[in-house]
């Protein structure tokens, strides 16, 4: 079930950014953006992977942290590619749910309890979105003082929310539920009592490493929207890199909502709306292009094969056994 899914998965994120790359590329491509791609400065596109390794250390220490409250462990080296197999879990499916999931695989491999990892999870969903509820005031503030990206971005935001409710729909009328399992259903109930438990006590007891996860989550972000920043500043451009920064903020949240697998599509043009003010337009196309694969789809490349080779070496396990 779980390969269909990432298979399917994949098919539709690759059919999105093909289709999102041809028109992009149709709408700004021209022998001038080709030839300022070899003018970048590499130093700026150093420092943008840069910032992608410490969006991976931040979200590492965070799960490490909580891991660490319940009793989890394993190497922080393995924490890499357990950050790395989120982010491709969370490119190809809608609203970054994969991530989740692949978080709980990676965890149960190395010895944890179901319900504690499934605790361990939750708290790095909660804790991640501390900070786009810190984010809020920034992010009203950005957009009152550039009202058509918010207006651009919020016609986005209203598409993403009819297509998103249009899949619910469909999902709750037309999928029909699967026959009840009784020993399934009663082994689901008692891992949520124990899970429900878990909770209490990570909320009442662990606030120190809820802390130290909220303040890596936030450095996490930070980490994520310097890429953006010095990517803009590899084009030769001369900006103010904290308005570059701020300016990026609603964009982020509308990845996250989008129903499409890993926001793609709605990264790419949104980013042509969020960068307009820094870019001129013919450079808009192919920057669109450059930060979503720097922020994105590079990781999830490498979260991919990371994947595949755990996948491969639990599958050789259960064959012969050891």
């Amino acid at each position: 079930m779980m390969y269909r899914s990432i298979f399917y998965g994949s098919l539709t994120t690759i059919l999105i950014i093909a289709l999102t790359t041809l028109y992009i590329l149709k709408k700004t491509l021209s022998k001038d953006v080709l030839g300022m791609l070899l003018l970048l400065e590499k130093r700026y596109l150093f420092l943008a992977l840069l910032s992608m390794f410490f969006y991976h250390t931040f979200d590492n220490i965070r799960l490490f942290i909580l891991s660490r409250a319940m009793g989890l462990r394993y190497s922080f080296m393995y924490g890499y590619i357990v950050s790395f197999i989120n982010t491709f879990g969370a490119t190809v499916t809608p609203a970054h749910v994969g991530g989740e999931v692949l978080s709980v695989y990676t965890l149960m491999r190395k010895g944890g309890k179901l319900h504690k990892v499934m605790s361990v999870v939750t708290m790095k969903t909660l804790t991640g979105a501390s900070f786009f509820i810190l984010a809020l005031p920034l992010t009203a503030y950005a957009l009152f003082k550039n009202p058509s990206q918010a207006k651009d971005l919020l016609e986005l935001i209203i598409v993403v929310l009819a297509i998103t409710g249009t899949i619910y729909l469909f999902v709750r009328v037309f999928l029909k539920r699967s026959p009840s399992n009784g020993k399934l259903t009663t082994k689901i109930k008692n891992t949520l009592k124990r899970y429900a438990v878990t909770m209490k006590i990570f909320l009442r007891d662990k606030k120190s490493y809820i802390l130290g996860a909220v303040v890596s989550s936030v450095l996490l972000y930070i980490s994520f929207l310097s890429v953006g920043v010095f990517l803009v500043k590899a084009f030769h451009v001369k900006v103010d890199m904290v308005s570059v920064f701020f300016n990026q903020l609603f964009l982020v949240y509308a990845i996250f909502v989008s129903p499409t697998p890993g926001g793609s599509g709605v990264g790419e043009l949104g980013a042509l709306s969020a960068f307009s003010p820094f870019l001129e337009p013919f450079l808009l196309g192919i920057f669109a292009l450059l930060w979503r694969f720097f922020s994105q789809y590079l990781s999830a490349l490498i979260g991919g094969v990371l994947l595949s080779a755990l996948l491969l070496i639990d599958t050789k396990k259960l064959k012969y056994g050891s």
